[in-house]
């Protein structure tokens, strides 16, 4: 596996995708097998499909849509991403459990840090679905615990979990969440700050309560 970023892979489906060449030029070789191996190009040059999906997500800034192709088309994403949500976070222990080299790994932290940093658009058929998981997990912990209130933490390793999203989008979704459904939440604090809180708007709540 290559090292390649997600602004080199698009560039370079634009390109083929206009009718550019690959000829001996090394760096676009290597582009040509990533591209191909992910699925997002063909033997003969033409895009694909899934190529075509990547090149929108990217120009929209869709960075869930391209975790969601890269497990589905990447092993190695699948895999490393795969522990990492189970708390896997030192290089050393990925490429031991993982059974890829180093720098393969590398190559996939690297990713997952893109695409963290790239976001999700709060709307379309992600958002309905990070809403139904958010509300199911939280009923679920709300039963768990004979509480109405859960703490915020908990319930969004609980969605990343079961997501298989990146933390930080996890994190911005949530803050969304809450400013578009303000009437349907109660946010509280810890006494005494004994719990690990979360931050929304300047101020850190510890415990969520929704009106399921």
């Amino acid at each position: 596996m290559r090292p390649f970023t997600l602004k080199s892979l698009y560039e370079f489906l634009r390109y083929i995708g206009g009718g550019g060449s690959v000829g001996e030029d090394k760096r676009l070789r290597e582009l040509w097998r990533a591209a191909l191996n992910l699925g997002f190009i063909r033997e003969d040059g033409s895009v694909t499909e899934r190529g075509l999906r990547f090149v929108s997500a990217y120009e929209r800034g869709d960075g869930g849509s391209i975790h969601e192709l890269f497990m589905e088309a990447l092993e190695p994403y699948r895999v490393v991403y795969g522990l990492i949500s189970r708390g896997v976070t030192q290089p050393s222990e990925l490429v031991a459990l993982s059974g890829f080299n180093a720098v393969v790994v590398d190559v996939v932290l690297r990713l997952t840090r893109e695409v963290e940093r790239l976001g999700m658009p709060m709307r379309g058929e992600l958002w309905g679905m990070f809403e139904k998981v958010l509300f199911d997990k939280y009923r679920e912990l709300a039963r768990r615990r004979w509480s109405k209130y859960v703490t915020i933490l908990d319930l969004l390793e609980e969605v990343k979990r079961e997501l298989r999203f990146p933390r930080r989008v996890v994190e911005e979704m949530f803050r969304e969440f809450v400013a578009r459904r303000k009437g349907d939440i109660v946010l509280t604090g810890s006494p005494a700050g004994e719990v690990a809180g979360f931050e929304i708007g300047g101020r850190r709540y510890v415990y969520i309560m929704l009106k399921t």
